[in-house]
């Protein structure tokens, strides 16, 4: 999560220059049901381009429990995402390779994923540690990680 790229907000198809100054988009964002589906392609391609600053998305958070609950290598899907130009295209990919899930299994992976909130003091004083590096200190509103992403990104004031 101790990435950043700077402040506003990703579009559906990302270009060299717009990687450069966007972020990935929101984690609420769905994409053939799934939460954070969008945000993985965001961050596949800001990857290949070098733009995550070290970071390896594939191995960590939501990027890693979503590569896992689709049943998917993770180098794989980064090398689709940078090789298909929409995300039509790249659902058709992940539903073809992927982990078959019901209407009802990705509702409850998606409920799973939009509530985690740090559930340790450890966890928590992290969180927290993150929410005032992003300007938030004493917010009581923030408590999901989904929420801290969406405040550290200018989508949530």
């Amino acid at each position: 999560m101790k990435f950043r790229v700077p402040r506003p907000i990703l579009c559906p198809r990302l270009s060299l220059r717009s990687m450069e100054r966007l972020h990935p988009r929101s984690p609420y964002e769905k994409l053939g049901g799934y939460v954070h589906l969008p945000r993985l392609i965001d961050k596949a391609r800001l990857h290949r381009k070098g733009l995550l600053n070290g970071y390896n998305y594939k191995t960590v958070g939501f990027d890693k429990h979503l590569l896992a609950f689709l049943k998917l290598n993770g180098d794989a899907f980064e090398d689709v995402a940078n090789s298909l130009d929409d995300d039509g295209a790249i659902l058709h990919w992940v539903e073809q390779n992927g982990a078959r899930h019901s209407p009802e299994a990705i509702e409850q992976w998606n409920e799973a994923m939009i509530s985690r909130h740090p559930d340790t003091a450890v966890k928590k004083a992290r969180f927290l540690h993150f929410l005032k590096e992003a300007g938030g200190e004493g917010r009581n509103d923030i408590r999901t990680y989904f929420d801290l992403i969406e405040f550290d990104e200018g989508r949530m004031k």
